[in-house]
C-alpha cells in the first residue's frame, strides 16, 4: 500500500473507531434521540457515514456497487447497538480491503459518479470520503454532548 493511501486508511480507521466509541456506552434510547427535529440522530449518522464510505470508497474506488439509498439513510431508526456495530464493521472491512488494493494510478483514474453525473478522480473520492466521515464524527460528538447535558427532569423524555 502506498504511504499516502496507508495514512488515509489509518485516518478512516481511527474515525470509524471514534464513531463506535461515541455510542457504545450510551443507553439504547440515545441512538434515535434528537434534541431538535432538524438534527440527525446517532443512528442516522452511523448509517449515513457508512453509506457514504461504501459509495465513495467501495463503489467509486473499488468498483463494488454500493446500492446506496441515501434518502433512506436519513430515515434510519430502531437499530440496535449490535446492528450499528455490524454496519460499522462491514464498512470498515470493505474500506480497508479496497484501500489496501489501491495503486497510484487508481488515484489518477476518473470514475463516473452516478450521483453527481460527472467524472471524479480517485484522489478526490478518497479525500472526500475522509472529509465527510470526519465532519459527521464531529456531529456525533456534539449529539453525545447534548444527550449528556440534557436536563431530563426539566425537559421532555427521549423520542
Amino acid at each position: 500500500m502506498m504511504e499516502m493511501i496507508r495514512h488515509q486508511a489509518e485516518l478512516i480507521e481511527e474515525l470509524l473507531g471514534r464513531v463506535d466509541g461515541i455510542f457504545s456506552d450510551l443507553p439504547d434510547e440515545a441512538l434515535d434521540w434528537v434534541p431538535d427535529p432538524a438534527m440527525n440522530s446517532m443512528t442516522v449518522l452511523v448509517v449515513h457515514i457508512c453509506g457514504a464510505l461504501r459509495y465513495w470508497v467501495g463503489e467509486l474506488l473499488g468498483d463494488e456497487p454500493a446500492h446506496r439509498d441515501r434518502p433512506a439513510e436519513f430515515l434510519s431508526r430502531g437499530l440496535t447497538k449490535a446492528e450499528l456495530h455490524q454496519i460499522l464493521k462491514t464498512t470498515q472491512m470493505q474500506t480497508q480491503r479496497v484501500l489496501g488494493n489501491l495503486r497510484k494510478r487508481d488515484l489518477k483514474t476518473r470514475h463516473y459518479s452516478t450521483v453527481h453525473k460527472d467524472y471524479i478522480s480517485g484522489a478526490f473520492a478518497l479525500a472526500h470520503a475522509l472529509e465527510h466521515t470526519a465532519l459527521h464524527v464531529g456531529h456525533m460528538e456534539i449529539m453525545r454532548e447534548l444527550w449528556e447535558q440534557f436536563d431530563w427532569d426539566k425537559d421532555s423524555k427521549p423520542v
